[in-house]
């Protein structure tokens, strides 16, 4: 069975984390989704994933898991809803978005909403399973439980208390609480962790900083799964925040500041006062332990830890008596949203038959910030080769994060020479040579695949690429770029670098070239001083190669040169049309050329003598 774990959100892996546990098994194939924003922090690197939606149409799942509200209605599987909480009275928790097959409700209060809902839709099916997140709670409370009482003894405290409300402005106590979490903190007998959401805003974030670098018994607490604190912790203070469900089912007591619920049956206030006096009550007195009972056997009756085993179950003898989806039908409403958020189904999509691999080679220096978003880019190639000129960026250490992916450190001696050495390491026929600031959008690497694999004889040795210049995150269109194209796919066998080039690198090529039909998408311009400093490192290696061929520099080339590059690609090459953008990229790359005569007149003095 092949299985589609699809996260848009961080919190999502700890609801998926019980699933992919059993996945790991030979009868079953998975492939994590994840949106791009969630790359640095994905904490299975190791599995496959993608952040393309065309590698899930490749996939051709059979069940897609979702604990969120969208999924593309065109990708084959059975649809399945699993929830990202239990907070049963927010907004839009029984709203039906019409994109799931199947829904696996928590528990019998869930169950219920939703088998009423079916009767009125008549297109999804309910089945109760439990929640995969709160296999953990069962799976792994002994280990969280001793390494509690070490921080207790650590601190010497005897109680763990956690502060984790909502990020939502208009609901989080966040900003109110914060006086009376420190005159908690006074009663050094309690130990404070202070758990906040992915999107909690800034400000927020360092009051708190600033609290726990004044007392010593608060500590800000940022791993991303709240699980192991929700074991540990003794009581629980929050606001509206769906965590209140969670920690309610392990049968300890919570204190909420303004909770919007409609049916609330442990301590809320109303107004943002008399902490420490409530916390003292709820642990000494619990005056809410039935209602808490009564909650678990309606919000989720299952501690056996074994929710994700059934939901594997459930979906897989669905299967067997309904059979696969090929895709969800959707009204054209909810079609536009889909393609909204996810882009239209790349067609034709390849389906022919493997026939060659692909090598992905880079060569990289300093590239922490592209390094991880373009690795997993590629991530659809057989194989991955980094040549790095020893980063000191922490682009090694991101590198090691991908199992999958082979890294070469080697000191820079120049472009051609690294590249030339790079390609001297791959195994295979087909390679494909990116810079770390490009991506590839789906269809180019559906247009990629078909072109390595196609079946005609008469194929080209090389591909060119040609490529979208973009200017931080927009499009520059004109400004000399509308024309950019670069070898990027080659044959191993076919293709050598040219030693005389050390910069802008090119390649001698035995066989035909083609242009492929769509684009590369290149992030050059991150700033204004980056991209300075990069015309001005490529003007002085530019005038090396041309001081080794004897030229030298004359004092038209330090007003003529650059004035005609500037009016080259401001007005021969529209850059006005770009407008500021245009001006920008103009004057850098007139830079670039007046850099090179500068330093190819010091050579020139230099030898002299």
């Amino acid at each position: 069975m092949k299985i589609i774990l699809f996260c848009q959100n961080a919190y999502a892996f700890g609801i998926m984390s019980p699933l992919r546990n059993l996945l790991i098994d030979p009868k079953y194939e998975f492939l994590w989704y994840i949106s791009k924003k969630l790359l640095d922090n994905f904490p299975f690197k190791g599995d496959n994933f993608t952040t393309s939606i065309l590698e899930l149409q490749w996939f051709h799942s059979d069940v897609i898991f979702v604990p969120g509200n969208e999924v593309p209605h065109y990708l084959r599987g059975l649809k399945v809803q699993i929830f990202h909480g239990l907070a049963g009275e927010k907004k839009g928790h029984f709203r039906i978005r019409h994109y799931f097959d199947l829904y696996l409700t928590q528990g019998p209060y869930f169950t219920k909403k939703f088998n009423e809902l079916k009767q009125e839709h008549r297109n999804f099916d309910v089945i109760e399973t439990g929640w995969p997140k709160l296999d953990a709670l069962a799976k792994n409370h002994e280990y969280y439980q001793a390494e509690k009482e070490q921080i207790l003894e650590k601190h010497k405290a005897k109680k763990l208390i956690l502060y984790a409300p909502t990020f939502s402005p208009s609901l989080t106590s966040a900003p109110h609480l914060i006086d009376e979490i420190k005159k908690l903190a006074q009663n050094t007998k309690y130990l404070i962790y202070v758990k906040f959401h992915d999107l909690m805003s800034k400000e927020a974030l360092d009051r708190y900083d600033e609290l726990q670098n004044q007392v010593p018994n608060v500590l800000v607490k940022n791993e991303k799964n709240i699980v192991k604190f929700l074991v540990q912790a003794d009581i629980l203070i929050s606001d509206t925040s769906s965590v209140i469900y969670e920690f309610l089912l392990l049968g300890k007591p919570v204190i909420s500041y303004k909770n919007i619920a409609d049916n609330i049956q442990w301590d809320n206030a109303t107004t943002y006062s008399n902490l420490t006096e409530k916390v003292a009550k709820n642990l000494e007195e619990d005056p809410f332990k039935l209602q808490r009972e009564k909650i678990i056997q309606e919000y989720h009756p299952y501690n056996d830890g074994k929710s994700a085993e059934r939901m594997l179950r459930v979906v897989k003898n669905y299967i067997i008596e309904k059979g696969v989806p090929e895709r969800r039908p959707l009204r054209l409403f909810r079609r536009l949203k889909i393609y909204a958020l996810f882009g239209k189904p790349i067609k034709p999509i390849w389906k022919g038959k493997q026939k060659n691999k692909i090598s992905a080679l880079f060569i990289t220096f300093n590239e922490a910030k592209n390094i991880v978003a373009v690795l997993e880019n590629v991530g659809f190639a057989d194989e991955i080769i980094v040549v790095d000129s020893n980063s000191t960026d922490g682009t090694p250490e991101k590198i090691k994060q991908f199992p999958k992916v082979k890294l070469i450190q080697r000191a820079f001696k120049n472009f051609t020479d690294q590249k030339s050495f790079a390609l001297e390491q791959a195994s295979n026929e087909w390679v494909l040579f990116l810079d770390a600031d490009e991506r590839i959008p789906d269809k180019l690497k559906n247009e990629i695949v078909k072109e390595v694999n196609s079946e005609e004889k008469d194929t080209a040795s090389a591909y060119f690429f040609r490529r979208t210049f973009m200017f931080k995150n927009s499009v520059l269109r004109f400004s000399g770029w509308q024309s950019d194209k670069n070898y990027r796919l080659f044959k191993k066998s076919k293709v050598k670098f040219d030693i005389e080039r050390t910069v802008h690198e090119t390649l001698i090529i035995d066989g035909k070239s083609k242009i492929l039909k769509n684009k590369l998408t290149h992030y050059s311009y991150d700033n204004y001083e980056k991209y300075k400093q990069k015309m001005l490192r490529y003007g002085t290696m530019k005038a090396h190669d041309e001081f080794k061929k004897g030229k030298k520099a004359r004092w038209y080339h330090f007003i003529i040169r650059p004035a005609f590059k500037f009016f080259n690609h401001f007005i021969l090459r529209l850059g006005f049309l770009d407008g500021i953008k245009g001006i920008t990229i103009s004057y850098l790359n007139a830079l670039g050329v007046l850099q090179r005569y500068k330093e190819l007149k010091k050579l020139t003095t230099a030898t002299k003598k």
